[in-house]
């Protein structure tokens, strides 16, 4: 054989070779993506900006994530950002081809709103190597500005043991509204907000609810509308009340099965872009996992036992893997319990936190500023009542640093920038204490609260929400009285 001939087989083999070499590592036509065996490493995420838990983010930023490798675009369905007071958000994507991808938001953020960020498996490195796993991380809007000194609206009337309060946008004409679960009369009441902080109940009584004890707002569907989800108590069931886009609710679903159902918790909890649920069933003992499958349409898939009254619900990422966990407050066990979740949407029994009595409300927010989340527990019957500050290690693990005392018959307690510092503070709700109150505790940055002020005359104070009523850039409460049956506006005086 000649030369010729030898160089010619030579050069055949070396292109068999290589278009081997290139169907392996799964990046040719027609090749897969960069999962399990296919040689490409995924990406990982190196940083965010806002970074995950920041306590003021900017209200106009711009969303970024960096990784360790050039990415192709991102867009709706893999770069996935959820407002609690606005529901799923639209906006520009950039970046595609450089390390960092971009996300514009058509609008700013509401003051004080929790951002949900999911990076979901379907983002792509420019070498088809896909993320794995999904991230998932949450930031907090800023507030501008604000005293935390409150002024209380007169009382929206006609309410019948009002429990659990919600508020969002639901008619997208810019405002934040609320929406009421009244537990005497089985309704859900919408409050439209005019633009001023002043609510009238126009908009609608949402019958047929059966003990209705909370009622959170989600964007189910991914259309940019915020839903509406009800924890019924006394039909031990989940109302799911679609958003025609007008602000107009419908009962579109319910799902029976969860006894005695009295808190709620949303959140991507399986990092695939849509909005989960899950229940404490405080007659059941246990938390009901809700999955959603991106329509709308939710299955209960998980149910953890081992509970003692559940009675509240908090998520965010406590261990700071990418994922969201969750915390239970159990009223008659006297504790929190803190459950980790697996990446895929499943979750186990953690820590127990006890010495928590008569634990009947959490929030989470990082309390020191050291990038991690913390928890706060409302504990109505420790003495005369008290808030417990629950400080994180960064690994999921809690201490129980301090107590704020002083409170009697606390129902409710939610985070806040009150006075526009940077740092999150508290509100309680105290239902026995005297006509009932609300009290405002400040954080001096290192997880040190307390009292600074009090809103009285809030009768049978049951639960609380936070949001910018009156659009002067500084965050507002409202109070659901249930002994009273009215819900009251508390004003952030600039």
């Amino acid at each position: 054989m000649n030369n010729t001939c030898w160089i010619s087989i030579l050069v055949f083999l070396s292109v068999l070779s290589v278009f081997g070499l290139v169907a392996c590592d799964g990046s040719g036509s027609g090749g897969g993506g960069g999962g399990a065996g296919s040689g490409v490493n995924p990406p990982q995420l190196t940083g965010t900006n806002p970074t995950a838990n920041n306590t003021s983010a900017l209200s106009g930023a711009l969303i970024t994530a960096t990784f360790d490798k050039r990415m192709k675009a991102g867009s709706a369905g893999t770069f996935v950002v959820h407002g609690e007071q606005t529901g799923r958000r639209t906006g520009l994507y950039t970046g595609g081809g450089s390390q960092t991808l971009v996300f514009n938001p058509d609008d700013a953020f509401k003051i004080g709103e929790i951002l949900e960020i999911t990076l979901t498996g379907a983002l792509t490195a420019t070498d088809v190597a896909a993320l794995d796993p999904p991230v998932v991380y949450r930031f907090w809007a800023e507030a501008l500005a604000g005293s935390g000194s409150f002024g209380a609206d007169p009382p929206i009337l006609g309410q019948a043991g009002a429990r659990g309060l919600a508020a969002g946008d639901w008619d997208h004409d810019g405002d934040i509204d609320l929406a009421v679960a009244n537990f005497s009369n089985s309704t859900v009441v919408k409050m439209e907000n005019n633009g001023l902080g002043t609510f009238s109940t126009t908009g609608g009584t949402i019958i047929g609810q059966s003990g209705a004890s909370a009622v959170i707002a989600l964007d189910w569907d991914g259309d940019g509308f915020l839903d509406l989800a009800v924890a019924n108590h006394g039909s031990s069931s989940v109302e799911f009340l679609g958003n025609d886009g007008s602000g107009a609710f419908n009962s579109v679903d319910e799902i029976f099965g969860q006894s005695g159902a009295l808190a709620l918790a949303a959140g991507d909890w399986n990092g695939d872009g849509d909005i989960d649920l899950a229940v404490a069933n405080f007659s059941g003992n246990e938390v009901a996992i809700l999955e959603n499958d991106g329509a709308g349409t939710f299955a209960d898939v998980e149910a953890i036992g081992g509970l003692f009254g559940a009675d509240a619900l908090a998520a965010g990422d406590w261990d700071g893997d990418g994922d969201l966990d969750l915390a239970v407050a159990n009223r008659t066990g006297n504790s929190v319990v803190v459950l980790k979740n697996d990446g895929d949407g499943g979750f186990t029994g953690g820590t127990t936190i006890g010495i928590q009595s008569g634990a009947t409300s959490l929030a989470t927010g990082d309390w020191d500023n050291d990038g991690d989340l913390d928890l706060a527990v409302a504990n109505s019957i420790a003495g005369a009542g008290e808030v417990a500050i629950l400080q994180n290690d960064g690994t999921g693990v809690f201490t129980d640093i301090a107590a704020v005392t002083g409170m009697t018959g606390t129902s409710a307690v939610v985070a806040g920038d009150w006075d526009g510092d940077g740092d999150l503070d508290l509100a309680v709700a105290n239902s026995t204490a005297g006509a009932g109150e609300v009290a405002i505790l400040q954080n001096d940055g290192s997880s040190n609260f307390s009292v600074d002020n009090t809103v009285g005359s809030q009768t049978g104070a049951s639960g609380l929400v936070a949001g910018d009523w009156d659009g002067n850039n500084t965050l507002d409460l409202a109070v659901a009285n249930s002994g009273g049956n009215n819900v009251t506006a508390l004003i952030n005086a600039p």
